[in-house]
């Protein structure tokens, strides 16, 4: 019994800035801004007016259409999990009401790993590289810059949401407010940097090793709240979060059971601390206060990382006990939440599997849906079953029953 474990690392604090701009290096001097996030008036971030009335992104063009023919790539602005994609559909739009993908077109949405999103419309028809459920890295190839969707000519409409799926503005200035979400915002009218941002990892608080047991919180000492996706399932969390490293000297099924809850935290098993929502070994997400457990298993002498996790920023004692040789079994005879390396969360569904695939294009909730009007994106009729589409993929999670 390990009541009191000694801290191994300081935790790093949150930091702001961590998009890279999403085109390649070899395509890079080819982008320009032609429309920043509206603010209202017309008026974007720099408090000018490179905007127009209504619109909710960025866009950046390429070189009108032989810009396009020549196949200028868009890559992710940091790493994270593939949510949902859409090909297939034209990409000759010039009037701005073309129909597909709910008004982007083709396009690709990324889930972060702090429980951000990012969106890259009216991409060029099959140039779609990524698949829903696929984990990539910060500056991974995901397609070409076309005109599909309500487009009026090709441009990349990049869209960042924060982790409720409210659309903001990654643009920090005098009319906008906040944190610049770029590692390198630049300067109005010139381009973010793609520079890849150097991600604050998981700091495990806690080193444990079969047999071992400990009594603690979720915001106990070493404690964050830097991280809110972990690639293993579609919750995203406020947090806190407690990570713990856990080794075994043996190739052997690891069990981590977690007891004693109060509150509705979760248990994910990742392969390092990287914590960038691409290492998932294994999840437990049952719901309300019951105890968690999870199997994977384990590199002989390799540590994998616990990370125990508020969910909507649920706090509550816990024990947490490391149990080797032998996996979890629940009740009735099935294994445990434990899912593979493929993402699996217990439920068997991983992000973009298991649930309708949701088109960009409305807020959750059934607000009002995206109106891109004026220059480059345009206005149109999603229609219901669009909205319905997302708002199940972006209203705040339900716990299963």
């Amino acid at each position: 019994m390990h009541p009191s474990l000694p801290l191994l690392l300081a935790a790093r604090p949150a930091r702001a800035g961590d998009l890279r701009f999403p085109a390649s290096d070899a395509d890079y001097g080819y982008y320009y801004p032609t429309a920043y996030y509206d603010h209202g008036g017309s008026t974007d971030w720099a408090c000018a007016d490179l905007t127009y009335g209504g619109h909710q992104g960025s866009d950046f063009g390429v070189g009108s259409w032989e810009g396009m023919e020549a196949g200028r790539e868009i890559v992710a602005a940091a790493a994270g999990v593939v949510l949902t994609t859409n090909d297939g559909v034209a990409d000759d739009c010039s009037t701005g009401d073309c129909d597909g993908g709910g008004g982007y077109g083709n396009y690709v949405w990324l889930q972060h790993a702090d429980g951000s999103q990012t969106i890259y419309g009216h991409m060029r028809t099959w140039t779609v590289a990524v698949s829903p459920g696929q984990s990539v890295a910060c500056g991974q190839h995901l397609g070409e810059v076309g005109s599909s969707g309500y487009s009026t000519g090709p441009h990349l409409h990049f869209e960042v949401r924060d982790p409720h799926g409210n659309r903001v503005d990654p643009f920090q200035g005098d009319c906008s407010g906040g944190a610049s979400r770029w590692v390198d915002q630049g300067s109005h009218g010139g381009l973010p940097a793609p520079t890849c941002a150097d991600l604050p990892a998981c700091q495990p608080a806690l080193a444990l090793t079969c047999g071992d047991v400990v009594s603690t919180r979720n915001d106990a000492a070493g404690s964050t709240t830097t991280h809110a996706f972990y690639g293993c399932s579609t919750y995203t969390y406020t947090g806190p979060e407690l990570a713990l490293e856990v080794r075994s000297a043996a190739a052997e099924t690891v069990t981590v059971r977690l007891t004693g809850l109060s509150a509705d935290l979760d248990l994910y098993a990742l392969s390092d601390a990287a914590c960038d929502a691409t290492g998932c070994l294994a999840a437990s997400v049952q719901p309300d206060a019951s105890d968690e457990a999870l199997s994977f298993t384990a590199t002989a002498g390799q540590a994998a990382v616990i990370v125990v996790d508020g969910y909507e920023g649920a706090v509550s004692d816990f024990t947490l006990s490391v149990e080797c040789g032998s996996p979890w079994v629940e009740e009735g005879g099935d294994s445990g939440q434990g899912g593979g390396a493929d993402g699996g969360d217990g439920s068997g569904t991983t992000p973009g599997q298991g649930e309708e695939e949701p088109p960009p294009g409305s807020d959750p909730g059934g607000r009002t849906p995206l109106e891109e009007v004026g220059v480059g994106c345009s206005s149109g009729p999603l229609g219901p079953l669009w909205t319905l589409a997302l708002f199940v993929a972006l209203a705040p999670r339900r716990r299963r029953p």
